[in-house]
């Protein structure tokens, strides 16, 4: 118990031996960084403390387009003014027009490679607080660390109050064509995947530089959702696991994973890139990739960024989300993600929650379905390699019976349109879970390791989704992040909106989070999600019937078990997942 307790105490005295001498509160923060000799000035709040736009890699543009990102180094006697937001990575100025919950990007440029921290105030050098850092989501086409949508704030000042004091950190890294292309070329000079190595950059930053803003190198969290949350993973399969040290003890996975991009394993963000290529006259005569890269290297950034977008919107209509995506083999993702994860290819004894929400598919899934040759025709048209006899199997996994037509909207919505949505979610959030949860348990080389599962079943979107006329979202995709940044009572969109019970949920979700990034366990301390218990023991084997389940929010909140008990979670996730996770449909799907 002392030795759980004692950065929380050590945080307690030492801001309590300096309270004497805290500035006033009216004075910036400041902090240190006494081996490069760079001081850096942030921004203060009633309860918190920021530090903004700080550099972490090199001015991408130019020669820079498309490589592994290059680390930023101030020029010593700097000092740094870190109290405003900065640049976004080159991206669509409304991000998702359907779902307008992101703010418009006023500011892109290719000089993005910035982060931010946010800690409590009167944190000291010596505090020594756990770090939660997060990657953002979006489909691997949008998203910054600047969004409101992800303002730390209030999830940093709740943590504090609570007796979890943390440090947030966020970066930003490349996205689109300018972080996932992929050619001949690139891959001769190991510069796939140059987004995910400009999140890696970011966590060896922290590594190297948060002890300076009072935080503990040796407790990093890393956490993420969507496309955020499959970045996580695939920092946890990095190199195939074949790493010295990671830079991180604990991930949490929410709605992704290594094995939630669909085509990571095949060719897609090659072939993409090639018709942005052609769209912007760069095609080589002769084939040659590296005379292409270097044409594609010249080219403004607003017009590779405007072919890019009208390729991605040919693929994939508004948003154009996931057709840039990361691909393997590379040096980073040595082997399809689903091979590292089945052979024990990643960062072993490190801590995880890994879930998804209710509905996760919803937003992925057309409402004019309304026969099983329509949902066929649709798995079909997602998974083009996916055999007529796998489709068959899927279909007898998820029989129409158990499925009910929506009657409360107008038009109503087909049964098999929930049919089809959970399939979607099973494919690419829910079996992507259960497979991180199991491997990562399975590989455990220590007793402790801990391995939590969870399905959201609340979101404080309802009056919206009503307002809308599409309440057969249910509870989508995105609903967890209100409740993690402890935003639902404070952002002028969701407060008025906002029920008691999400404001709750709110703060005991947030809570958890500090709390497992704390102790590796989520329900540690009063205030959380009560009774979280792991999904698996480490060191399980390769398969299981049995996982415990913690289902957070709504009417019907428990610890579940998939396995055939009372308590039994409601779907029969494990005989799915066996499917969707087997290797014949892992192959089809390139994962």
């Amino acid at each position: 118990m002392l030795l759980i307790t004692t950065p929380l105490i050590l945080w307690t005295l030492c801001t309590s031996s300096l309270a004497r001498s805290v500035p006033p509160r009216d004075t910036a923060p400041s902090v240190y960084l006494e081996d490069a000799d760079v001081r850096f000035t942030g921004t203060l709040s009633v309860e918190t403390e920021s530090f903004l736009n700080i550099r972490f890699g090199q001015d991408t543009s130019g020669k820079n387009r498309f490589i592994p990102p290059k680390p930023y180094t101030y020029p010593a006697g700097s000092v740094v003014n870190a109290s405003q937001s900065g640049a976004a990575c080159p991206q669509l100025r409304d991000p998702d027009p359907d779902f307008p919950i992101f703010a418009n990007v006023t500011n892109i440029s290719e000089d993005c490679l910035t982060l931010r921290v946010d800690r409590p105030v009167n944190t000291s050098p010596f505090s020594r607080l756990p770090v939660l850092v997060f990657i953002y989501g979006g489909g691997d086409t949008i998203g910054q660390i600047y969004d409101p949508i992800y303002d730390p704030t209030a999830l940093v000042a709740s943590a504090t109050q609570k007796g979890l004091p943390i440090i947030y950190v966020a970066m930003n890294y490349r996205l689109g064509i300018f972080g996932f292309a992929s050619s001949p070329a690139l891959n001769e000079t190991d510069s796939l995947n140059s987004g995910l190595l400009d999140q890696r950059l970011a966590l060896w930053w922290i590594q190297d530089n948060i002890a300076a803003f009072g935080g503990d190198p040796d407790q990093v969290t890393i956490f993420g959702e969507s496309d955020g949350a499959t970045g996580v993973a695939l920092q946890m399969t990095a190199y195939g696991g074949k790493v010295p040290k990671a830079p991180f003890r604990r991930a949490i996975m929410e709605s992704g994973g290594a094995t939630a991009d669909t085509g990571t394993a095949t060719n897609v963000a090659g072939e993409r890139t090639a018709q942005v290529t052609e769209l912007v006259n760069c095609t080589s005569s002769t084939s040659n990739s590296r005379e292409e890269l270097r044409c594609l290297q010249k080219l403004p950034m607003l017009s590779l960024l405007n072919a890019a977008t009208d390729i991605e919107a040919q693929v994939a209509g508004a948003g154009g989300f996931d057709v840039f995506i990361p691909t393997s083999p590379s040096s980073f993702i040595p082997d399809s993600p689903s091979t590292l994860l089945k052979t024990g290819q990643f960062v072993r004894d490190i801590d995880v929650i890994s879930g998804w929400a209710e509905n996760d598919g919803a937003f992925f899934t057309p409402t004019e379905l309304y026969s099983s040759s329509d949902v066929a025709a649709f798995l079909a048209e997602t998974y083009p390699s996916l055999t007529n006899s796998s489709i068959e199997e899927a279909l007898a996994l998820y029989p129409i019976s158990q499925f009910s037509n929506d009657t409360s909207v107008n038009p109503p919505i087909n049964a098999q349109y929930f049919r089809a949505s959970q399939m979607i979610r099973d494919c690419q959030m829910t079996c992507v879970s259960l497979l991180t949860v199991q491997t990562n348990a399975q590989y455990a080389s220590e007793p402790g390791v801990s391995s939590y599962l969870y399905a959201l079943n609340q979101t404080v979107f309802t009056a919206f989704l009503d307002a809308e006329g599409v309440s057969y979202y249910g509870v989508p995709h995105f609903s967890d992040i209100p409740y993690i940044f402890n935003e639902v009572s404070t952002d002028p969109d969701f407060a008025p909106i906002a029920t008691a019970s999400d404001v709750q949920l709110a703060s005991e979700m947030s809570t958890s989070w500090a709390s497992f990034a704390t102790f590796g366990n989520p329900s540690r301390v009063n205030g959380t999600i009560t009774g979280w218990s792991q999904a698996l023991p480490a060191g399980s084997g390769s398969w299981t019937s049995s996982y415990n389940l913690q289902v957070i929010g709504g009417p019907d909140k428990r610890l579940a078990s998939t396995g055939s008990e009372p308590r039994d979670y409601n779907e029969d996730i494990v005989q799915r997942c066996a499917f969707w996770n087997s290797p014949e449909v892992l192959a089809a799907i390139g994962i």
